[in-house]
């Protein structure tokens, strides 16, 4: 007979009008539900509805330079002085890179972008949504995503100036959350703003991001063709107790910025997808980046396609998820002596993958009493443990006496 405290009826009994610490916090809708009432501005439309102009909802807005309260405060404008991105990113939660990609390279990725997303809209696979169609998994649909991925200056001419930063503001050993386009059609509906690190909500890291964003402006963006949404400074909260989280902020500004420019901005910004006014398409591609203990938004492990995964640096296979550490991605308990660093081989999720596109084994519910029927060479694990370094004979044959 199961305790009657552990039914279900005990447990509900249990709880009534109980001491529960963390419920409030719980169910408190941070951030959001500070920014919203405090800003009810702020609401997106409904799906579908009709937008409305020159009634003061943040879609209805304009770039700094024209825009009422913005046009007398000096915001970051595209350099490539690495003293004032430090500065622009930390004071107002974004900076822009100058020429962080060069023609060449913009003409060609934005080319392969739009060649892709056309393909994927014409098959009926394409991911579209009210605000945007968004291209997904990049990684397999072209050398120069890899390149972005792995911040290569043959694909993004301040690929070095980028990791830089993302050292300096996230710490060593950061994975990609994600890498996709950002296509606004015409007359599309804006983005709810939003902050990209409120996965972690109600959760709101006050001294430091856990994400940074990295976006590639592929075309003259600005208030016309959809240049994003930006809430300058909203990175840090400016709420009080007795508004919550945040209090009231001042309006957004849509981003001005010419093609090649790299925009990057802190994961707790405020922002969103701009209406684009214009006749044509506009395009940009956004790499979030995060704190390596962070579940990434891309399952590159399944996502990858093999040929990818077969000519992959050590760099994007850390970069990517394909490296354990004794926190992390552990398969078996493979992966447990890795150290999570690029080309451990103690921690090669790698080779895990590839051993699941052969057809995985696994080990399954074993006993001493039958140990003459199983067939060692047949189990995925004891193929994966040949790539750890300190499996050797005399370890093998230690395990075995513990307990004889």
């Amino acid at each position: 007979m199961v305790p009657h405290e552990f039914s279900q009826a005990g447990l509900d009994a249990a709880s009534t009008d109980a001491f529960r610490p963390y419920a409030a916090f719980l169910r408190s809708g941070e951030p959001y539900a500070s920014i919203f009432v405090n800003n009810p501005w702020l609401l997106p439309p409904k799906a579908g509805a009709e937008l409305e102009w020159g009634k003061g909802w943040y879609y209805d807005t304009t770039v700094a330079r024209r825009h009422e309260y913005w046009r007398d405060i000096v915001l970051p404008t595209p350099t490539k002085d690495l003293q004032q991105l430090r500065h622009d990113l930390y004071e107002w939660g974004f900076c822009l890179i100058e020429d962080g990609l060069s023609i060449e390279q913009c003409a060609r990725i934005r080319s392969r972008v739009a060649d892709q997303a056309a393909a994927e809209r014409a098959l009926g696979i394409a991911y579209m949504v009210e605000s945007q169609q968004h291209v997904w998994s990049l990684v397999n649909k072209g050398a120069d995503f890899i390149g972005l991925l792995e911040h290569d200056p043959a694909a993004v001419q301040a690929g070095p100036m980028i990791e830089r930063l993302l050292d300096e503001t996230l710490g060593p050993g950061w994975n990609h959350f994600s890498l996709l386009a950002n296509i606004s059609y015409p007359g599309c509906h804006p983005q709810p703003m939003h902050q990209d690190q409120t996965w972690v909500a109600p959760i709101h890291t006050f001294d430091a991001p856990i994400l940074v964003n990295t976006m590639y402006v592929l075309q003259d963006v600005d208030d016309h063709n959809g240049g994003t949404l930006l809430v300058p400074g909203s990175h840090r909260a400016n709420g009080t107790a007795a508004t919550g989280l945040y209090g009231p902020l001042p309006k957004p500004i849509n981003l001005e910025a010419p093609a090649g420019t790299v925009l990057m901005f802190d994961g707790r910004l405020l922002h969103g997808g701009a209406v684009n006014h214009s006749d044509d398409f506009r395009y940009v591609l956004t790499n979030s980046v995060v704190k390596s203990w962070a579940r990434q938004q891309e399952s590159f492990v399944l996502g990858m396609s093999a040929e990818v995964l077969a000519d992959a640096s050590d760099k994007l296979l850390a970069r990517t998820g394909f490296q354990s550490s004794i926190t992390a991605n552990l398969v078996e308990g493979y992966g447990y002596r890795g150290t999570g660093r690029q080309g451990d081989v103690n921690g090669s999720v790698a080779a895990v993958r590839q051993e699941f596109d052969r057809g995985y084994h696994h080990v399954g519910e074993l006993s001493m009493d039958t140990l003459d029927t199983v067939d060692l060479e047949s189990l995925s694990l004891v193929r994966l443990q040949r790539h750890e370094d300190f499996r050797d004979e005399q370890h093998v044959e230690s395990m075995a006496r513990l307990g004889r």
